[in-house]
């Protein structure tokens, strides 16, 4: 026996188990008998790739159960390959049970995004526009040029305009 009749014959029992033909029990005699078979013929025991699809085999019912809360419902739950990606893929991380509350709100400590250069000269602009605005206003009204400023003598009660 080499080990193309062994998946041979491995596919051969993957057929009958999904057709009905044999109960757990009875694949498991089978594959003890295949393994000892490859033994005494090779001399050595299956590849590891034989080993897994035979393994697979043996707990072909687990595997193949399709309900979507076999977690809760069984005691032990095997789930295949394909359901754990499905479930990693449905569940949400612990990052977000931290950051977000039991009212909805996101309680994250805030961050603050970086500017890109072109806004850093658009805010520097207009800074330096508004700064020499308020520069000019500042020293008019200390020289008292500006509008709307008045004076009053309180002795005599005059008012002088600016």
């Amino acid at each position: 026996m080499d080990k193309a009749l062994l998946h041979e014959m491995i596919t051969e029992l993957y057929q009958r188990t999904k057709a009905g033909e044999l109960d757990r029990i009875e694949r498991i005699k089978e594959i003890n008998a295949l393994v000892e078979a490859y033994h005494d013929s090779v001399g050595k025991s299956p590849d590891s790739a034989a080993l897994e699809r035979m393994a697979n085999l043996i707990i072909y019912e687990e595997l193949s159960d399709p309900h979507p809360d076999k977690m809760t419902r069984e005691e032990y739950p095997i789930m295949s390959e394909t359901q754990r990606e499905e479930r990693i893929k449905s569940e949400a991380s612990e990052k977000l049970a931290e950051e977000y509350g039991a009212d909805g709100r996101n309680y994250k400590v805030p961050t603050r995004r970086k500017r890109s250069s072109y806004e850093e000269k658009f805010v520097d602009r207009a800074a330096r526009a508004r700064n020499k605005e308020r520069r000019n206003r500042y020293n008019d009204f200390v020289k008292g040029k500006s509008e709307g400023q008045f004076t009053v003598n309180i002795a005599t009660g005059e008012k002088f305009i600016h």
